[in-house]
């Protein structure tokens, strides 16, 4: 009879001690998930800020170009999350996936004076703006 309670013992030491990891792991994984969202919420705003600044710079740059090429490059992944960039009538849209969570800006009103072309681009390629002052074109690729 000793030996069953022994083992019974174990069993529920054994039991005790794996939830405890468990709740523990899951605890950390949980802020880590947290603390991912809220780097790559961040970064969604800074790299359309970025972006905005780089479209408003090569706009307003060369006054006699008529067609301006210009390209970057920024970081593939930031918290597991990669970003599309979409220039839409409402503006600079940057999307960060998986989930889909975006953060849209109106590229300082610009979005009236150039008009978009359904180009998108992602953030594990070079990024390359194409403005076409004579056609009042922005592309995105």
């Amino acid at each position: 009879m000793k030996g069953q309670y022994l083992v019974i013992q174990f069993l529920l030491f054994f039991l005790i001690g794996l939830s405890v990891f468990l709740s523990i792991g899951n605890l950390f994984r949980y802020h880590a998930d947290v603390f991912g969202a809220n780097v790559a919420n961040s970064y969604r705003k800074l790299l359309n800020s970025y972006i905005s600044s780089a479209i408003i710079y090569e706009f307003a740059n060369c006054k006699q170009c008529d067609v301006i090429n210009s390209t970057f490059r920024i970081k593939n992944e930031t918290a597991e999350y990669f970003y599309e960039i979409y220039y839409t009538s409402l503006g600079l849209n940057v999307i960060s996936q998986p989930g889909g969570r975006n953060y849209l800006s109106s590229v300082h009103n610009l979005n009236y004076t150039l008009s978009p072309t359904g180009s998108y681009a992602v953030s594990i390629k070079p990024i390359n703006l194409i403005i076409d002052k004579t056609k009042n074109k922005l592309w995105i690729k």
